[in-house]
């Protein structure tokens, strides 16, 4: 690999330009019309072996290279990461260096104090310095929403500022893998190509159908959301492109049943949705409502035919490799056929990579692919452009730079696992041992003690990490122009604490704590006075007895279900299987019986394996179908009360009203719209929690509604 790499077009022509620098070469890149003889390095704190090399082949081309650093010799303690990295970098104790400028600032001396016992006794005259403490993240956004970031003005600063954007409205939304199109490459990572097909979940099916990337005729993916969504139980446990379509083929069978029930009593249901429920339970389970969606199944099929013929285009097997040129080419003929309605920016994004030039014998695995795509997709937008439309948090190493320039530094995050923080570690599998022994054998002379000497300042820059940070709070309390902040965030991180210098800082420069709260903004507005007109009675008579049952338990669901749904529609897979039992029971009581459910209805519900439907239809009591109840010209029978309630438990000393009277037939319709009335509110419906609640479908958009965790059956 490492052959293979040395002998790499862009390595070699690399080698050769570093082979060749010289001063003249700088000068026409810098675009400097003078010629240059010195280069002057400030404040590096930070030195690994790659930057010292750079700094040995500048000084080998005749320049001089100067380093200027902040350094007292009477706080040695304050100043240990510059005396412990450049008396390697020089050669030379401290006691040698050229002193240039001799000030020692007042403000920051009870700090330093704290860090040195020999830094010089004087009266510290900082004053503005404020400490906070966020109760949550969230709470450090709202700060930020009212004291926004403002390039070298207002200045937040972090050990870790990725993990704090992302809680602030300082992170650009347009970062192409955060939307929709590139979410198929993120999903494509998660698919495998096997010998029986290509094998991945659902969510990742759903991700890339929804991208954008899916086109079939007139028909985009993106049309399929909620359709997809309904079909969540409905897909349990596939994990194949096969699995998915013979899923959706049983799906469209189990729509041709309801539909030769609604065909059967078209002439007396028409269009009316009650009324073709009565004549057709299927129209519980949701993916029967070719109405509620923008895209049918079948066409969902088709779509899925071309998102499996893409994906097995695009993914490579284990190790096979492919042509990097052949493979973007591919890339850009499904783009060409798909990107006419996408976001301008998407499309630049796509157009950008397209133009990058690949050499001709580039050969990829499919995760070396992946890493492709990623470098160019997945880099932000232009940093200068990023920094003026949305200033960012930045990270703590530019503190000792932002405290020469900005007005306000806010230091946040100062907790136990960020602050001090960690050693910098080697690259993986890189250890200075097998490093000095490579060195050793591959280099002499002045070589070899050029390249050791780089690995030793390496070494000691990593070593003295905590006294980095501890000196960068220093030079901001030292040098700092305006109001310095300090802060810490609760429950960033799992069983942290704040810092201890957090508490350090604030007992020096803080006597109080001031914990950021931030004051909801009062809204006052006068209530426009409802008059509560009449309601008409007539709606309410024309709803057939069967709706009337969900009464003897809730209002609210009474309500929904008759006048939002027209009828049940059960959406969670719980309820689905119930409403599965009940109408499996009732057809197997004429015909050939369960075996004929079993051969035709079955197929129909492959979420569920046959047994477990066997055990359904076993645990669930028989009841006539031949009772029958009429509604308007339509009959259908007495026992579709189970598929309105369920499992729902009638309670001893609740009300039994409905059920009793429909089950005599004696329904007294205008006593129970004389109770419905009386629970209807200004704004809404009066709701009757308990276990009933976990029966109902409309429990997620009940506010009253009452979660299993929340009962007390004891």
């Amino acid at each position: 690999m490492f052959e293979q790499l040395r002998h790499d077009p862009i390595v070699v022509s690399y080698r050769q330009e570093r082979a060749h620098l010289t001063k003249k070469k700088i000068v026409e890149t810098l675009n400097i019309d003078t010629d240059i003889h010195t280069v002057c390095v400030h404040h590096f704190d930070y030195i690994d072996a790659v930057r010292m090399m750079m700094f040995y082949q500048l000084q080998q081309i005749g320049l001089h290279v100067i380093f200027y650093i902040p350094f007292n010799s009477n706080a040695l303690n304050v100043y240990q990461t510059w005396r412990e990295i450049y008396e390697r970098v020089s050669g030379s104790e401290y006691s040698r260096w050229e002193c240039v400028e001799n000030s020692q600032p007042r403000r920051g001396a009870k700090f330093a104090r704290y860090l040195g016992d020999r830094f010089l006794d004087q009266e510290d005259p900082l004053r503005h310095v404020r400490f906070l403490t966020f109760g949550h993240p969230t709470e450090f956004k709202e700060y930020l929403q009212k004291h926004p970031i403002v390039k070298n003005h207002n200045e937040v600063v972090a050990k870790y500022e990725k993990d704090l954007n992302i809680y602030t409205n300082c992170t650009r939304n347009d970062h192409f893998y955060a939307s929709r199109y590139g979410q198929f490459f993120l999903s494509l990572q998660n698919c495998r190509k096997t010998n029986d097909g290509i094998v991945l979940t659902y969510d990742d099916y759903v991700n890339m159908m929804t991208s954008g990337w899916v086109q079939s005729g007139h028909v985009n993916g993106t049309q399929a959301l909620t359709l997809l969504i309904d079909l969540r139980s409905y897909m349990d446990g596939v994990g194949s492109f096969q699995e998915i379509m013979e899923r959706l083929q049983a799906l469209v069978d189990l729509q041709e049943v309801s539909r030769v029930f609604d065909e059967t009593a078209k002439e007396q249901a028409g269009s009316h949705r009650l009324k073709r429920y009565l004549s057709n339970p299927f129209r519980c389970f949701p993916y029967v409502h070719q109405s509620r969606y923008r895209i049918s199944v079948k066409q969902l099929i088709e779509c899925t035919k071309d998102l499996a013929r893409k994906v097995n285009r695009l993914l490579l097997g284990e190790r096979e490799k492919r042509n990097v040129r052949v493979y973007i080419k591919e890339l850009n003929d499904i783009y060409v056929a798909v990107s006419g309605q996408w976001e301008p920016s998407a499309k630049q994004k796509m157009e950008k990579l397209f133009s990058v030039s690949i050499p001709a014998d580039w050969e990829f695995t499919m995760e070396e692919l992946y890493q492709f795509l990623t470098l160019h997709l997945g880099t932000e937008e232009d940093e200068e452009d990023d920094d003026q439309d949305s200033p960012q948090i930045v990270n703590i190493d530019q503190l000792v730079g932002k405290t020469l320039i900005a007005h306000n530094i806010h230091v946040t995050g100062l907790s136990l696992q960020t602050f001090p923080w960690k050693q910098s570690e080697m690259p993986h599998l890189l250890t200075y041992s097998w490093l000095k022994e490579c060195i050793r054998r591959s280099f002499v002379a002045a070589n070899r003690i050029m390249r050791m000497n780089a690995l030793v300042v390496d070494y000691y820059s990593r070593n003295v990490t905590r006294n980095t940070a501890l000196y960068s709070i220093y030079h901001l309390l030292a040098y700092g122009k305006g109001q310095i902040t300090f802060s810490y965030i609760k429950d960033l991180y799992e069983h942290d604490g704040p810092s201890i210098y957090f508490t350090i800082l604030q007992e020096l420069y803080g006597p109080t704590e001031e914990v950021a709260e931030e004051q909801p903004d009062e809204w006052k507005w006068e209530e426009e006075t409802v008059v509560q007109e009449e309601i008409s009675k007539e709606p309410l008579q024309a709803i057939p007895d069967l709706l009337w049952l969900d009464s003897d338990f809730c209002q609210r669901k009474f309500f929904f279900n008759a006048f939002v749904e027209h009828h049940p529609i059960y959406e969670s897979d719980f309820h689905q299987q119930q409403a599965f039992a009940i109408i499996g029971k009732l057809l197997a009581e004429q015909g050939d019986g369960e075996a004929l459910v079993r051969e035709t209805i079955f197929p129909l519900f492959p979420q569920w394996t046959n047994a477990h439907k066997q055990n359904l239809l076993d645990t669930t009591y028989p009841s006539s179908l031949r009772t029958y109840k009429s509604y308007q010209n339509i009959y259908y029978p007495k026992a579709m009360k189970r598929l309105q309630r369920l499992g729902s438990k009638y309670m001893v000393t609740k009300n039994w009203k409905a059920k009793y009277q429909y089950d005599h037939d004696t329904f007294r319709i205008d006593e129970h719209i004389k109770e419905f009335l009386a629970s209807v509110q200004t704004k809404e419906i009066e709701a009757r929690s308990g276990q009933h609640c976990r029966m109902c479908p409309f429990l997620h958009v009940c506010k009253d509604g009452e979660y299993v965790i929340d009962a007390n059956d004891s």
